[in-house]
């Protein structure tokens, strides 16, 4: 065993950061410390444990260490300290430092520390020096070669993560005896088991929790925290299991599907809630200025509980924000870079700009855009996730003119993501975003794809078959995301389908026309005639509609004589029925009929007469 001297924790700045407090920090404070080590640590999973148990007191390293025998809470990470980790994370060493301001949450609770991690155990009691201006001190031992039996009853509360080995642990543990007395000089705030029971309840029954765990913790899978008195028994009373359902990688980013599971166990009655967000980390490097940025984007795949409003933040959380994509999706997000400190006085939308979030967005919808099978019917997960995540601009508009519904926080979230708007297209703009229907391209880039601008019916189907037959990298988009990149991407790229580029096709390809039904042929004229009236469109085309349901081919030399009579198709009983492919047929479309009817179709292609 060894004693140094700790200089983390001085009188002065415990008096400062804890004797001067009136009140004990909120529950989220130690929550959260536990929850950062094991980020920093890079663990896996935390298991908490709820002591309800007294050791004995004879043998211990000081008598006056008797009362830390008593209830524990005990928190154990599966993976041990590294020797530079003991210097960096608890300050366990002999060089100058500053105060822990997140270890000062351990002192709200408890004070002592116990600290196991591989063959090393620390116990650190500040209380005894507390009345004059001295350095607390350390404990150390080393279990490999110190011989602890004669502490025998101070290792007892140890035994059960030491079962396997006595000289290691294959992690690390923190134990904090509950304080006992309010005549402590560190702090006078006592708390039982089930105060910290109901803490840890309260802190993981907000939304914003699963968030921060998610954006902050990404190591974390499993979080777990039990009640026992004898290390033989055991009652779970809360978990979290993180799972990640699918996952994408590409060189700058990282984007996943997770499923968390919150299970509690309260007033002996089991509950269990799940959830699925999409985390994305994107990672872009400077080369010129040597600046590094770490963008974290998480969304989640359900709108959460009407309870919580995200403009308001909870525990008074910093650690992320949010933005508001659409008017019913809402993004979190968290910016870790060596320059973000100097944008700290400057518009947040320029902030955005400047540590490149558009950019960012873009990539996470290319990212979600390769995880989703878009022939799939999931309801959250469907190509048409990707529009929605797409923002809106008339949307916005709108909202910024019903502007006198939402709060001032909500105002300025929705005139954020307006003002950045035009960022955002322009760089979806650039990336392979767009899922054509065509079978064998994919996502392809605007450059490459045609647009069927068509609205949503059996015409939009019949342009959509026709171009796809000859390969043509058709795209089917809503309307605001058409918008968006009329409005703001590169337009010489864009390609919006047009009665010429169905009429060249099919010049091109004839054979096209030879698998259509009668209904789809007309769908085609009709496409092709009411959008633009130029006869040279459908000249040598196979699209002439006659009375005996059949087709010719509009011609302008060696015409047939074809004869236009009202638009009724009681005449046709004066002629016999083999004399019908005589006639245009009069049950076509209103509108077709007459722009076939005019004078721009007459002796031009068929020669047509009235009757």
């Amino acid at each position: 065993m060894r004693i140094i001297s700790s200089p983390v924790f001085q009188l002065r700045d415990i008096i400062h950061a804890l004797l001067t407090s009136s009140s004990p920090p909120p529950s989220c404070d130690l929550i959260s410390t536990f929850l950062t080590y094991g980020q920093l640590l890079g663990a896996k999973s935390i298991h908490g444990y709820l002591v309800d148990r007294c050791y004995d007191t004879q043998t211990l390293i000081n008598d006056e260490f008797s009362s830390y025998q008593g209830v524990a809470l005990c928190v154990a990470y599966d993976v041990k300290l590294s020797e530079q980790q003991w210097e960096d994370i608890f300050g366990i060493h002999e060089s100058t430092s500053t105060i822990s301001k997140t270890a000062t949450s351990f002192f709200h609770l408890t004070d002592f520390l116990c600290i196991l991690s591989g063959s090393r155990v620390v116990y650190y009691d500040p209380n005894e020096r507390m009345i004059n201006d001295e350095r607390a001190y350390v404990s150390i031992f080393d279990l490999e070669h110190d011989n602890i039996e004669v502490f025998q009853d101070q290792f007892s509360p140890l035994d059960y993560f030491l079962l396997k080995s006595k000289t290691f642990y294959n992690g690390t543990l923190i134990r904090l005896p509950l304080r006992t007395t309010s005549t402590t000089q560190i702090s006078t705030h006592i708390q039982t088991l089930d105060d910290i029971k109901q803490q840890l309840f309260k802190y993981f029954n907000f939304n914003h929790s699963l968030i921060e765990l998610l954006l902050m913790q990404t190591n974390l899978n499993t979080i777990e925290f039990d009640y026992t008195k004898d290390f033989q028994s055991f009652t779970r009373f809360l978990s979290i299991e993180k799972h990640s359902l699918a996952a994408i990688y590409e060189t700058q980013s990282t984007t996943q599907i997770i499923q968390l599971t919150l299970s509690k166990l309260i007033n002996e009655i089991s509950s269990s809630d799940g959830s699925r967000w999409l985390l994305s980390l994107q990672n872009d490097y400077n080369e010129i200025d040597k600046n590094k940025t770490e963008i974290k984007l998480l969304l989640p795949l359900l709108p959460l509980c009407s309870s919580y409003d995200p403009y308001v933040p909870l525990l008074q959380s910093s650690s992320y924000k949010s933005i508001q994509i659409t008017s019913t999706r809402i993004l979190y997000y968290h910016i870790l870079s060596s320059t973000i400190n100097s944008l700290s006085n400057v518009d947040i939308c320029i902030q955005l700009r400047q540590m490149k979030f558009p950019k960012a967005y873009a990539l996470f919808l290319k990212d979600l855009s390769r995880l989703i099978n878009p022939t799939t019917s999931s309801s959250n997960l469907s190509i048409g996730f990707i529009w929605e995540l797409m923002p809106d601009i008339d949307e916005l508009q709108r909202l910024l003119k019903e502007n006198q519904k939402y709060s001032t926080q909500q105002k300025q979230n929705i005139q954020l993501i307006n003002n950045i708007i035009p960022d955002i297209w322009e760089e979806i703009g650039k990336q392979e975003l767009f899922y054509s229907v065509t079978e064998g391209w994919g996502y392809v880039a605007i450059e490459d794809m045609i647009i069927n601008n068509v609205e949503s019916s059996p015409m939009q189907d019949v342009l959509t078959y026709v171009f796809s037959e000859a390969n043509a990298p058709i795209v089917i988009l809503p309307s605001h995301v058409i918008n968006g990149l009329c409005k703001y991407s590169n337009k010489h790229y864009l390609k919006v389908m047009t009665p010429f580029h169905a009429s060249k096709l099919l010049s091109e390809n004839p054979s096209i026309l030879f698998n259509l039904k009668s209904e789809q042929r007309l769908l085609l004229l009709k496409y092709i005639i009411l959008n633009d009236p130029d006869p040279n469109l459908v000249l040598e085309l196979e699209l002439l509609p006659l009375a005996n349901n059949k087709f010719i081919t509009f011609q302008n030399k060696q015409a047939s004589v074809v004869y236009i009579v009202d638009n009724n198709a009681n005449f046709l009983q004066l002629f016999h029925i083999q004399q019908h492919d005589r006639f245009l047929n009069p049950n076509i479309d209103q509108n077709l009929f007459e722009k076939l009817s005019s004078k721009n179709f007459q002796g031009k292609e068929t020669v047509f007469w009235f009757i």
